[in-house]
C-alpha cells in the first residue's frame, strides 16, 4: 500500500469516527444497552486503530464494521429529534439575525429620490460592515473600519424630527466633513471647485411617475474615482407644463430650504461640520434630503448600498 492509500484510509476512517461519534451522542439514547454496546465498542475499536495506525487495510475492515453497526440501527439513529429541529431552526434564526445586525440587510426602495439610480420597489442589499461594526439598535461603534466617502450611497436614520424621525432613509452621499457646497446652475460645487459634469441626454422621460409627463436632463458627476449618473428637470419650463420646475441653484433665499440666506452664516455655501456628511438624492428636482432637513450625523449612517436583488432583470446590478 502506497502513502496515498493510508492518507485516504485514514481521512476517511476520521470522517466516520466524527460522524457516528456525533450522531451518538445526540440520538445514541434510543438504542437498546445492547445495541448502545455494540456501537460504543466498534467505536472504540476503530478510534484505536487509528491511534495504532494499523495498516489500510485492517483500518478500512474496522470502518466496515462501524457502517455496518450504525446501518443495523438507522432506524433509530437517522431520524432527527423534535428537540434537534428546534436547535437547528434556532441556530439558522441567530446566524441570521446577526448576519442582518452586523453585515447585510435588504431594503426596499420606497420612493422616486434616487432614479435613475434606483427604481421605486428596488430591493437591495446593504453592507452594514464598511463603516464598521456597531452595536444593534445603538449608534455605538465598536470598531471603526472607512469613513463615508464621497459618492456612496447610504442608509441612514433619518437626523430630523418630525412623521420621519426613526426612519431609514437612502441618498447619496455628496460632501463629507470640512467641504464648501453649494449647486450652481445644476452642477455641484465643492470647496469652490465644480465637480466634473458630463450631460448623457436631455429632454428624456424622468422614469418617476410623481413628475408626470416632466421631461429631465441625465448627467454623469464625478468625484475622485467614483462616479454617478443623477437627473434634474428640464430647464426651459415649456416643457412638460407648469409643474416642472427646475430648481438648479442651492442654498437660496427660500427660508423652507436648509442653509437659506437668513438662517446660514457662510451663505451661498453650506459648510459639512465635523462627524456629519451631506446627501442628496440623484433625482435632484423630486428627492427630500439634506437641501430641505440638513447634515447627517455619520453615527445615523448604517451601511452603504451595496447591488440589486429584486426585480427580475437587475438581479445583482451593483449600486454604483
Amino acid at each position: 500500500m502506497n502513502d496515498r492509500t493510508q492518507r485516504t484510509s485514514v481521512k476517511e476512517a476520521k470522517r466516520l469516527l466524527r460522524e457516528v461519534t456525533r450522531v451518538v451522542k445526540r440520538r445514541g439514547g434510543r438504542l437498546t444497552p445492547k445495541a448502545k454496546v455494540a456501537v460504543d465498542s466498534c467505536i472504540t475499536d476503530l478510534r484505536r486503530a487509528l491511534d495504532e495506525e494499523v495498516p489500510p487495510d485492517r483500518l478500512d475492515a474496522t470502518s466496515k464494521i462501524l457502517r455496518a453497526e450504525v446501518e443495523r440501527n438507522s432506524h433509530v439513529l437517522r431520524k432527527a429529534t423534535a428537540m434537534e429541529y428546534v436547535q437547528s431552526l434556532g441556530l439558522a434564526v441567530g446566524v441570521a439575525l446577526v448576519i442582518r445586525a452586523f453585515i447585510i440587510e435588504a431594503f426596499k426602495i420606497p420612493t422616486g429620490s434616487m432614479i435613475p439610480t434606483l427604481m421605486v420597489d428596488d430591493h437591495i442589499f446593504v453592507n452594514k460592515f464598511t463603516y464598521g461594526l456597531r452595536i444593534p439598535f445603538t449608534h455605538t461603534d465598536v470598531v471603526d473600519i472607512e469613513e463615508p466617502r464621497r459618492g456612496d450611497i447610504a442608509v441612514f436614520e433619518f437626523p430630523g424630527e418630525g412623521e420621519d424621525k426613526g426612519k431609514d432613509f437612502i441618498k447619496r452621499v455628496v460632501a463629507v466633513a470640512g467641504d464648501r457646497v453649494r449647486l450652481s446652475g445644476n452642477r455641484l460645487f465643492i470647496n469652490g471647485e465644480p465637480v466634473v459634469t458630463e450631460d448623457l441626454e436631455r429632454d428624456v422621460p424622468c422614469a418617476d411617475s410623481t413628475l408626470g409627463i416632466c421631461r429631465c436632463v441625465r448627467q454623469q458627476e464625478t468625484q475622485g474615482d467614483m462616479s454617478y449618473v443623477t437627473q434634474h428637470l428640464l430647464e426651459d419650463p415649456k416643457h412638460g407644463g407648469a409643474g416642472c420646475v427646475n430648481s438648479p441653484d442651492w442654498p437660496s433665499a427660500n427660508p423652507l430650504q436648509f442653509g437659506s440666506r437668513g438662517t446660514n452664516g457662510d451663505y451661498p455655501e453650506v459648510v459639512v461640520p465635523d462627524d456629519h456628511v451631506l446627501a442628496f438624492g440623484d433625482n435632484r428636482d423630486n428627492s427630500s434630503d439634506g437641501r430641505y432637513w440638513g447634515y447627517v450625523p455619520v453615527e445615523n449612517i448604517k451601511g452603504r448600498a451595496l447591488f440589486i436583488w429584486w426585480p427580475p432583470g437587475r438581479w445583482f446590478q451593483a449600486v454604483k
